[in-house]
């Protein structure tokens, strides 16, 4: 599968910034049209129940407010993508275009931010966005994305490298969720200069190791390095560790191979690395 299209969601927040950078660079990767996507809320979603006693004047001020918070939003994420467009040079337009080249176009939408996301994104090929904890509804949005689009995700970190899929490094373990991710980010894996297949711990019974991915590779033209640790450690950090050493500029992951519910209670690798990687992560569920 190429990568002929792109969804970036934007929200009007600090996050914009790194989504913007990164999803247009990924535009220009692979000569995709990429959709900055706005959604706003609908002013009666954004109050609080109506409790008794709540007169009419002050539901209606609360629905103001509401709608100059969304305005505000807007503005400041239209502002975003438009710097974005500025500085990457790249053509708006809604038409697929005859040769192939980056394009991008601006889509506002209404409704909730998380449902439209993943509606809209199971059209697309891949989501860039951000994920910030401290707010709410980028969480419930970065939820949606990953596990309800069906789709690969592009996690923009803080500060996005100056390449993206030039030194790409794969964290194998033999699972279904890898198997995925790495199906998913065979467009990125075929183009970049190198690969590294890094493995942590012992790998399961029945699931194929390392070594058995990069001999696969072969057949797509793909020459992959093999790092295999035994000893288990915290896996999250040695996966960062190897980064650093083999210069990767993004990690193709899969993401919760074990109950999600379990990762958020207990911890786990895909929740280390939304927390402490500051790399661009390639994931898929």
């Amino acid at each position: 599968m190429a990568i002929r299209t792109i969804l970036a969601p934007v929200a009007g927040s600090e996050i914009d910034r790194r989504v913007m950078d990164l999803a247009f660079r990924t535009a220009k990767r692979f000569d995709a049209h990429l959709e900055a996507l706005f959604v706003a809320a609908e002013p009666q979603d954004s109050i609080p129940i109506v409790g008794e006693g709540m007169s009419g004047l002050i539901i209606e001020e609360m629905i103001r407010a509401a709608e100059t918070e969304t305005d505000k939003r807007e503005a400041n994420g239209l502002g975003a993508f438009k710097a974005a467009v500025q500085a990457a040079g790249i053509e708006i337009t809604e038409t697929p275009a005859t040769q192939t080249k980056p394009t991008c176009a601006w889509r506002k939408d209404n409704g909730r931010e998380d449902e439209t996301v993943a509606r809209r994104g199971r059209l697309f090929d891949l989501v860039v966005i951000g994920r910030d904890p401290k707010e709410a509804s980028a969480s419930l949005t970065f939820d949606a994305a990953l596990m309800e689009t069906g789709r690969p995700i592009l996690v923009a970190p803080q500060d996005p490298p100056a390449t993206i899929g030039e030194n790409a490094m794969i964290a194998w373990n033999g699972g279904v969720e890898a198997a995925r991710a790495v199906t998913s980010a065979m467009p990125l894996l075929r183009t970049a200069k190198t690969v590294t297949i890094v493995s942590v711990g012992d790998v399961p019974y029945g699931r194929a190791s390392a070594r058995e991915l990069a001999e696969q590779f072969r057949w797509h033209g793909v020459e992959a390095a093999v790092v295999e640790h035994t000893e288990a450690g915290n896996v999250a950090n040695t996966l960062m560790s190897e980064a650093e050493k083999c210069g990767a500029d993004c990690i193709v992951l899969g993401a919760y191979s074990h109950s999600r519910f379990k990762e958020m209670i207990l911890g786990g690798v895909t929740q280390d690395m939304l927390a402490k990687c500051t790399l661009p992560l390639w994931i898929m569920h």
